[in-house]
């Protein structure tokens, strides 16, 4: 079935305000992050998503579920290389974290506080597990399945429509409005903040929605979703710490370590992330969504 470019457009923001509206419905307020609230939500993205699928299912009828990427993946293909290819983004904060010996298997490493303690909370299962897994089948898996039905181009379907994705985390500037006091210089943070926000998870977006129409498995961009969640925004202040190092008048060999550990985040970053959306674009001729 064909549905106009409007009526596609018009459905996907429905699905973002479908999406964000269980937030502030729930008569369950607060901060975010308190166990109740954190609960409350988890229970109206699971119910958005749930209906969002079923609207995709009134408009395709046929397909639906191959066309949503909801298939067995292939361990190697959906899973395994698009995390290496994600983990190029973080080649910086790895490295750091290989010669601190933090990484899985290694002296720093603990299963218990570095993953039980993690994703057994309210906190760890919202960031990553419900949030990549709810927000992926709405903003890339139905959205694009509804685009795609509106015979949108490839490049508007990885490019443009993560600017759904990145609308749907505006809403986080009230929140952060709320925390900080609800003063002038709270609104003017709280909108910085959002906005970098949008910036950055539209970005992601592309990345996402690339995965999802080359691969055609939405666990592809729900696994690296979860991945960049568990990773965080690359961490620089490794440099300030490399300063410091020299001030206290390490070894040559030592300064030349910490050198190495904490600006190769820097330089991997600025280097490996032009190049990974160069690799995107150089791509779309192989697609066949």
């Amino acid at each position: 079935m064909t549905i106009g470019g409007l009526e596609a457009s018009i459905t996907c923001l429905g699905f973002t305000c479908l999406y964000i509206s269980g937030f502030y419905l729930s008569n369950q307020r607060g901060n975010r992050n308190e166990p109740r609230v954190i609960k409350s939500r988890m229970k109206a993205v699971a119910v958005a998503s749930i209906i969002s699928g079923c609207i995709v299912w009134m408009i395709v009828r046929e397909n639906v579920l191959s066309l949503l990427g909801l298939k067995v993946p292939n361990m190697m293909i959906h899973v395994v290389q698009p995390l290496m290819l994600t983990s190029l983004l973080f080649l910086g904060p790895i490295s750091v974290m290989f010669f601190e010996q933090e990484l899985p298997f290694q002296k720093h490493f603990n299963m218990e506080r570095d993953v039980y303690s993690i994703f057994t909370t309210l906190l760890g299962q919202r960031n990553y597990l419900v949030a990549p897994i709810t927000e992926e089948f709405v903003f890339r898996a139905c959205m694009i399945s509804v685009l795609y039905q509106a015979n949108y181009a490839r490049n508007y379907l990885i490019f443009v429509s993560p600017l759904y994705f990145g609308l749907a985390h505006l809403h986080h500037a009230w929140d952060n409005y709320n925390r900080m006091g609800r003063t002038r210089n709270a609104l003017k943070r709280a909108i910085i903040s959002s906005l970098f926000q949008f910036l950055y998870t539209t970005v992601f977006g592309w990345y996402a929605s690339y995965l999802f129409v080359k691969l055609g498995n939405v666990t592809s961009p729900i696994v690296c979703h979860s991945f960049c969640n568990l990773m965080g925004f690359p961490d620089f202040s490794g440099i300030s710490h490399q300063k410091k190092v020299h001030k206290l008048g390490k070894t040559d060999k030592k300064k030349k370590g910490c050198e190495f550990y904490y600006l190769l985040p820097v330089y991997s970053n600025l280097y490996v992330f032009p190049n990974w959306y160069l690799l995107i674009y150089l791509q779309l001729s192989k697609f066949n969504y």
